[in-house]
């Protein structure tokens, strides 16, 4: 899912520590503070921003329905002609040391390999290069010395026989109503192609759109001044996030001065200096969005919500909540409060409204 929540604290802890952004609160936790106490916000009714200008060309749409040709192939066996560098087949082989040693380990009815892949001992793979399948190829060949697998063939000369059984071929399919029946809505190929430059011009559309409202959102936190903070809610947000990174080292099963120096590579005095540090970032932009929430009137209703939380259900990719559930451990609802969904709708509420007013008085 692409929320339009994408702080500007988001991008700063993907550097230094990587920190990521979470926390646990309920609606409004700065309900009981008077923000105009603690930030000043700018006139962001003087900001200026324009709106998407998308083109979209022939060569785009083609390039998508191609994408989407390769996408939709299938893999077909095939055991005619011959093999080459970077094909995928099946083989049969049997070896046999110089000195007559058999050895079960050394034998295969049906082997998958990768031709240059390097899985077999030097020349195992290239001496196959060109073989027709079907025929049998003698592959005379020295194992590694040290063999690690089995350090009794280090070294040792062996005889192979290797036959290819067949080769995977990708198989793209064409274009044409068929496929346009079964992978679409649409009946024939001129309907797919308007479609598909639909597609890919909203797409875009909305690419640009979030991008202008994310600029917006991002020279409003720079421009807004910090009178002071709460201190409750910083050590609460930095208590949050120790405790998220501490877990994170548990679930690695990793001790924590060890997660600190190996995969943090800080110690102890920086980390906790980042997370005050971050935790303030956190706290600054919550008090925007509540502040500029009180000064447009915006709030989110329940079925406001309830939509909100439904539609990015689908965009995820789950089929349904239990799926869901399944997979993050949590209800849907429970896993919004955490990570505070009503905080991501109000501020793409926000955005949508000072966007469509500078918009709005740009068209006057």
């Amino acid at each position: 899912m692409k929320k339009l929540l994408k702080l500007v604290m988001m991008s700063a802890l993907c550097l230094g520590l990587g920190f990521v952004l979470t926390g646990c609160g309920s609606s409004n936790p700065y309900s009981s503070y008077d923000l105009s106490e603690y930030i000043t916000l700018p006139d962001y009714d003087a900001y200026e921003t324009t709106t998407p200008e998308v083109n979209i060309t022939d060569e785009d749409v083609e390039k998508e329905i191609a994408a989407r040709l390769e996408k939709a192939k299938t893999t077909e066996k095939i055991t005619e002609g011959t093999v080459a560098e970077g094909d995928t087949v099946t083989i049969s082989f049997k070896g046999e040391l110089a000195d007559g040693t058999k050895d079960e380990n050394m034998n295969s009815d049906g082997y998958d390999l990768k031709l240059g892949s390097g899985g077999m001992i030097d020349g195992f793979e290239a001496g196959l290069y060109g073989a027709t399948i079907g025929e049998e190829v003698t592959l005379n060949l020295t194992f590694p010395d040290p063999y690690q697998p089995n350090e009794a063939y280090s070294g040792k000369d062996v005889i192979f026989k290797v036959t290819v059984l067949s080769k995977n071929v990708d198989v793209i399919p064409e274009l044409n109503e068929e496929f346009v029946k079964a992978n679409s809505d649409y009946q024939t190929v001129d309907e797919y192609r308007v479609a598909v430059a639909k597609e890919l011009e909203q797409a875009k559309y909305d690419e640009q759109l979030y991008n202008l409202k994310y600029d917006l959102y991002s020279k409003l936190v720079g421009e807004t001044e910090v009178l002071k903070y709460p201190e409750k809610q910083v050590k609460k947000q930095g208590k949050e996030l120790k405790e998220s990174y501490e877990q994170m080292a548990k679930s690695s099963g990793v001790e924590w001065e060890d997660y600190l120096s190996g995969t943090l590579k800080v110690d102890q005095e920086t980390f906790d200096e980042k997370i005050e540090e971050y935790a303030k970032e956190l706290v600054k932009q919550e008090m925007i969005i509540y502040a500029v929430a009180d000064k447009e009137g915006l709030t989110v209703t329940d079925e406001e919500y309830d939509t909100y939380l439904n539609s990015m259900l689908e965009s995820s990719g789950f089929k349904d909540e239990a799926a869901f559930k399944e997979y993050t451990g949590m209800s849907l609802k429970k896993y919004a409060k955490k990570y505070k969904m009503d905080r991501d709708l109000l501020l793409t509420k926000e955005l949508d409204v000072i966007y469509e007013r500078l918009t709005a008085e740009e068209s006057e």
